[in-house]
């Protein structure tokens, strides 16, 4: 009798090619890359995320440069129009004394950078200083020659109304102060006193162009100041 198998292989796994042969193709493809090769491939990829943050950081660098430069451009176009403004503003209103693009409130005088107020109330020294704090405002300063030449004019009055001005002093003898603690300049202008009169002349008032010492309680009229606001270009409408 011929025999069935010729090898115990044969009679353990009829189908031992087959198996072997999956196993081989098993083992090629599960097979893990080669170090090297993986280290290799993760270097080559973090550089190319590093070299595209670098870019994009380096891109938005000159971004931010260029929008600075853009802001600064801004900026300096702006101040060039509101000078303008400005200058333009002052030449309608210098023409009648008045003009809706001043940047002071009704009835305020304009020059330079401040506002000016020359009330028909009279009031004493003390409560010209209410009323100008009531009107976001304080009480006259002439520091330059410049308010100098600009106030003394308002101070012409057929009827002698003569104008609180801050000036003021702490008693006879003593230094003369705006309200703001700065000395007064005698360089500047005169103060007439009236060294015969019993009472305390301690308050400035100005008239006629010429600087008085006073009485604080006598009722004068009031001169107050502020700040100028900035000149609104819609309101340059001739």
């Amino acid at each position: 009798m011929q025999a069935k198998y010729s090898s115990t292989r044969d009679m353990l796994d009829p189908d031992w090619d087959t198996t072997m042969s999956l196993h081989s193709y098993t083992s090629a493809t599960t097979r893990r890359p080669e170090p090297g090769h993986s280290v290799f491939q993760f270097y080559q990829l973090s550089n190319t995320q590093q070299d595209s943050i670098s870019q994009k950081e380096e891109r938005l660098g000159n971004l931010s440069r260029q929008l600075q430069s853009l802001q600064a451009r801004n900026r300096k176009l702006t101040e060039m129009l509101q000078h303008v403004a400005e200058k333009l503003c002052w030449e309608l209103y210098n023409k009648t004394g008045e003009h809706r693009c001043s940047p002071c409130p009704d009835t305020w005088k304009w020059h330079g950078d401040k506002c000016y107020q020359f009330s028909k109330e009279s009031k004493s020294w003390q409560g010209c200083e209410y009323l100008c704090i009531a009107a976001n405002s304080t009480m006259l300063k002439i520091n330059t020659a410049e308010v100098l030449e600009f106030v003394m004019p308002q101070s012409f009055s057929e009827f002698f109304y003569s104008y609180w001005t801050g000036l003021s002093r702490n008693g006879s003898g003593k230094a003369w102060l705006w309200l703001d603690g700065v000395p007064h300049s005698s360089e500047l202008f005169e103060i007439i006193i009236d060294l015969n009169s019993l009472r305390n002349r301690d308050c400035v008032t100005i008239l006629n162009g010429k600087a008085f010492s006073k009485d604080c309680k006598e009722l004068r009229r009031c001169a107050c100041e502020r700040m100028a606001t900035v000149v609104e270009l819609e309101r340059l409408q001739l």
